[in-house]
């Protein structure tokens, strides 16, 4: 017999939520967005990996969840710190 038809044992443990790291990157304008996005696009491919982005005219926001994160940290990638230095640039 196998636990889950044993009515003596103890109930599954509830799924934790994964954590996320979100950025928002505010902009001046639609290029300077627009000119963040393209890089950041350069900067997915390199690396392949693709965050979860949304944007509006003069805004970027990027979530990683946690399985991205571990996956870029078995890596050693230093995605995130890159992509805050295209922000910076842009901004500049």
């Amino acid at each position: 017999m196998n636990d889950a038809n044993d009515p003596n044992a103890a109930p599954p443990a509830p799924q934790e939520r994964l954590p996320m790291r979100n950025w928002r990157f505010d902009f001046g304008s639609y290029a300077e967005t627009r000119h963040f996005l393209d890089r950041m696009a350069d900067l997915s491919r390199r690396e392949d990996y693709y965050p979860d982005v949304s944007f509006g005219k003069t805004y970027v926001n990027i979530s990683i969840d946690a399985e991205g994160q571990a996956a870029l940290a078995e890596r050693n990638s230093s995605f995130t710190g890159e992509m805050e230095a295209l922000a910076a640039a842009d901004k500049a």
